[in-house]
């Protein structure tokens, strides 16, 4: 008896917990909150106006650096010419050789020079013995003292002449006068040296300088001494200037030749190889003040450069005369808008005159720009 009152018990307990879940279950269904209306992008824009983010207008520094490339050569270069016109004998150094100071480059023809050296030694020894007897006889009253001061005279003539003959056969060696690199030679064996055409040019590898070619656009805006700089081959830029422009352009190019002088510390600058290509950039424009915004604020159309004024919350559109754009993305406004205006950043490429906007985290002058 009392198992069929337990058995009792327990079905009506599942009943009642059956009532209640389906119980719970209807009260859902029939109270289930209406979900609301989604609301589109095109409602949005409507209400608020198109969202954007704004740039507030400050005046800045400025520089625009010219990039440009050109060639790593030497810059102490010394020319090496014959010191009188015979014929090449001999070469001891070629290009891209290392040479030091004195060192023999090549020699000339010095079979006539030899010969007169050896006519002049003779005769130099001749009256040092003749010199020496009249000496002698003077001495025993043979001689008078006017024939030994002719002889003395003599003698003294044939060592000058000696010498300078044995000066003028040295010279037929030709030499570095500098530690440096051969960076040119144009002596060749049985070549007929000239007084006025250099056998050999001998760089400093010390000391550097680098070659561009400069379009005639820019000609007028690169001056002597102005700042330039040339990217190492770690990366790292260094500090150069302009050291000439030359007057003219080239006959066959049509391009001007400009000469940087690159700075190094302690005269040397390992990283630099003559002959080798580096990038390099002259500073052609610079301003303590002048107004310049993100280039992508503005808009340009057959020519027409536009920005859009932000105006409370519509979007003003402003013909502006802009100038260069750096490399840090920023663009030189030369006339059309000033300092404390704020112009359409983002979304500035979908604007148009009278657009209302939504301004979405405005910008301040010197924060990067964020591009959509």
């Amino acid at each position: 008896m009392p198992m069929k009152k337990r058995s009792n018990a327990a079905k009506i307990v599942i009943v009642m917990l059956l009532t209640g879940t389906f119980g719970l279950m209807g009260w859902r269904m029939f109270n289930r909150p209406t979900p609301s209306e989604a609301v589109s992008i095109s409602t949005i824009r409507e209400r608020n106006g198109m969202p954007v983010t704004s740039w507030s207008v400050a005046q800045s520094p400025w520089e625009y650096w010219l990039p440009l490339y050109g060639t790593v050569r030497t810059s102490g270069l010394s020319e090496v010419y014959a010191s009188q016109a015979e014929y090449v004998t001999s070469l001891s150094a070629e290009v891209g050789d290392t040479v030091v100071h004195g060192q023999v480059l090549a020699t000339l023809d010095s079979r006539k020079a030899v010969e007169k050296v050896q006519a002049a030694q003779a005769r130099y020894n001749e009256l040092s013995l003749r010199y020496a007897r009249t000496q002698e006889l003077q001495k025993a009253g043979g001689s008078s003292k006017q024939e030994v001061e002719s002889v003395f005279s003599q003698y003294k003539e044939a060592g000058a002449s000696l010498q300078q003959l044995q000066t003028e056969l040295t010279r037929h060696k030709v030499v570095s006068p500098i530690d440096g690199v051969v960076m040119q030679r144009e002596a060749e064996i049985g070549l007929l040296a000239s007084a006025g055409k250099p056998l050999f040019v001998i760089g400093d590898p010390k000391r550097f300088e680098v070659a561009i070619d400069l379009s005639p656009r820019y000609i007028s805006m690169v001056k002597n001494g102005e700042k330039a700089r040339y990217l190492t081959p770690s990366g790292e830029w260094k500090a150069a200037t302009v050291k000439r422009v030359d007057p003219m352009a080239n006959a066959v190019t049509g391009l001007y030749n400009v000469v940087l002088d690159v700075e190094s510390q302690d005269g040397e600058n390992p990283q630099l190889h003559v002959g080798a290509s580096v990038e390099t950039q002259i500073r052609i424009e610079h301003d303590d003040s002048v107004v310049v915004v993100p280039y992508e604020s503005v808009r340009e159309m057959e020519g027409v450069a536009k920005v859009y004024v932000c105006s409370g919350d519509i979007a003003v559109e402003r013909v502006v005369q802009k100038g260069r754009t750096n490399d840090q993305g920023q663009t030189h406004i030369v006339t059309g808008l000033a300092k404390g205006e704020s112009v359409v950043l983002k979304g500035a490429d979908r604007m148009y005159d009278g657009a209302r906007i939504w301004i979405q985290d405005p910008q301040e002058p010197g924060e990067p720009s964020r591009q959509s």
